[in-house]
C-alpha cells in the first residue's frame, strides 16, 4: 500500500489562491479541495503532479502554513503600498525565468570577454533632467525631435536599447500559457540590474503608450542601477519615491521634449475647442499617450490637477474598454512569439547552441520553444 501524506488545509487555500480558481485545471482544482476537506489523502506521486501543474514547488506542500516567499524585486517596486505585497504567481514565475535569462546572458557574456555594460549606474549620482535625459538621448542615438520619424516608436527604441546591450523581453503571459494572463493592476514593467546583462520586462497587456512609457522609465532605473518592479498602475503620481519621480520626469522629457512642448501646445490648443482636443493633438504630434502630455500640461500650468486626474480617470477606462472589446487569439503565432523576445539574446542562444556551448533543451527553455517552434522562429527572426 503506497503512503499517503496529509495536505495543510491552509496550504491549500494559499495554492488556490496563487494559481487561481479560474485558472487553476478543473482536475487539479477538484483533487485539491479533496485534499482540504480531507475526503482523499494524496501519495507523493500525486503532490509531485499538482505540484508540476500548478508550478507551486513541491516542498511547499509538506509545509504546515503557507510559505512567505522572498522576492527581492518586490523590494524595489515603485508604489510601497501593502496592496502590492503579495505577489501573483505569475509574476513571481515571470520575474524567476528572467533571472534564469540574466544568468545565462551573464554567463555568455563573460565567457565571451565582454566587458561590463558602461550604462548601467551611470547617473547614479546625476539628479537634473537636462543632463540624464542628454545622456540617454546620446547613448540612444535620439535626436530630440526622434519621434518625427519613427514609427512605431516603441520597437525603434526597444531595438536601440537592445543594440546598447539591454535586454528587452515583453509578455503578456506566463511563458506560453494563454490561461495565466499578466496582470497590469499588478505591474506594467520591471528592471533586473546586471553590471553584464541588465533586462527590462515590459507587460505587453498594458496599453500601447503605457508600454513606450514603461519602456523609458525602466531604461532610466538602469542608467540609475537600480533595479525597479514598475507598479505606478494608474499614473497618480502619488505615494513615489524622489528616484521615482525623477524617472518619471525623465522619461516624460525624452518623448515629450520641453523644448518643443511649450509651442506645440500653444499652435495646436489655438486650434482646438477643447483641453481634451488639445491634448488629443499634442498626443498624435508626439506618437505618445495622453496622460504623458498631460502630466507635461499640468507641470506647465496649463491645465488644472483636477484636469488632469479627469483625463488619467478616461485612460484608464480606455484602456479597460478596449481589453474588453478585445477578441482573445488571432495574430500569426512566431510574429507575437518574436515580438517577446530580445533578438540580441536570441542570436547568442543561437551562437551558443551552434557551437556546442549551449543544449538545445537549454536553448528550448531559454526562449520557451520547442524542437518543431525553434527552427521556424529563427525563420521569422532572420537568425
Amino acid at each position: 500500500m503506497k503512503a499517503t501524506y496529509t495536505v495543510s488545509p491552509a496550504v491549500v487555500d494559499w495554492v488556490i489562491n496563487q494559481i487561481g480558481a479560474d485558472t487553476t485545471p478543473v482536475d487539479s482544482l477538484n483533487l485539491l479541495k479533496e485534499w482540504r476537506t480531507g475526503a482523499k489523502t494524496p501519495t507523493f506521486t500525486e503532490i509531485e503532479s499538482i505540484s508540476r501543474r500548478t508550478r507551486v514547488p513541491l516542498g511547499y506542500f509538506f509545509l504546515q502554513t503557507p510559505p512567505k516567499e522572498k522576492i527581492k524585486l518586490m523590494e524595489y517596486r515603485t508604489i510601497a503600498s501593502t496592496d502590492f505585497s503579495n505577489p501573483s504567481r505569475d509574476l513571481i514565475d515571470t520575474i524567476t525565468d528572467m533571472e534564469q535569462i540574466v544568468d545565462w546572458a551573464r554567463d555568455y557574456l563573460i565567457n565571451e570577454g565582454s566587458e561590463a555594460n558602461s550604462i548601467v549606474g551611470k547617473m547614479r549620482h546625476e539628479t537634473d533632467i537636462t543632463a540624464i535625459s542628454g545622456y540617454i538621448r546620446q547613448v540612444l542615438g535620439l535626436s530630440i525631435n526622434w519621434f518625427e520619424t519613427t514609427d512605431p516608436p516603441f520597437n525603434y527604441l526597444r531595438d536601440r536599447m537592445s543594440e546598447a546591450g539591454i535586454i528587452v523581453m515583453m509578455n503578456g503571459i506566463v511563458r506560453n500559457n494563454t490561461h495565466r494572463p499578466l496582470n497590469t493592476e499588478e505591474f506594467r514593467a520591471f528592471t533586473i540590474i546586471d553590471r553584464y546583462a541588465p533586462l527590462i520586462f515590459i507587460n505587453a497587456t498594458d496599453s500601447k503608450s503605457g508600454r513606450l512609457f514603461s519602456l523609458l522609465h525602466e531604461f532610466v532605473h538602469i542608467c540609475f542601477g537600480v533595479d525597479n518592479l514598475y507598479n505606478d498602475t494608474h499614473n497618480t503620481y502619488k505615494g513615489v519615491s524622489k528616484l521615482e519621480t525623477l524617472c518619471n520626469a525623465v522619461a516624460a522629457e525624452i518623448l515629450v521634449p520641453a523644448s518643443q512642448f511649450n509651442l506645440t501646445w500653444k499652435v495646436l490648443s489655438s486650434q482646438s475647442s477643447s483641453i481634451q482636443e488639445t491634448i488629443s493633438k499634442v498626443s498624435h504630434f508626439f506618437k505618445c499617450g495622453h496622460v504623458i502630455v498631460a502630466r507635461r500640461a499640468l507641470d506647465a500650468g496649463n491645465i488644472s490637477h483636477a484636469m488632469y486626474e479627469e483625463i488619467v480617470r478616461e485612460a484608464i477606462q480606455l484602456y479597460k474598454e478596449s481589453k474588453q472589446t478585445k477578441k482573445p487569439g488571432g495574430g500569426d503565432y512566431y510574429n507575437t512569439k518574436g515580438s517577446r523576445i530580445d533578438k540580441r539574446f536570441f542570436m547568442f542562444v543561437l551562437d551558443s547552441v551552434s557551437r556546442g556551448k549551449t543544449l538545445y533543451s537549454e536553448a528550448f527553455r531559454l526562449t520557451d520553444t520547442n524542437r518543431q517552434t525553434f527552427p521556424k522562429l529563427m525563420e521569422r527572426m532572420n537568425a
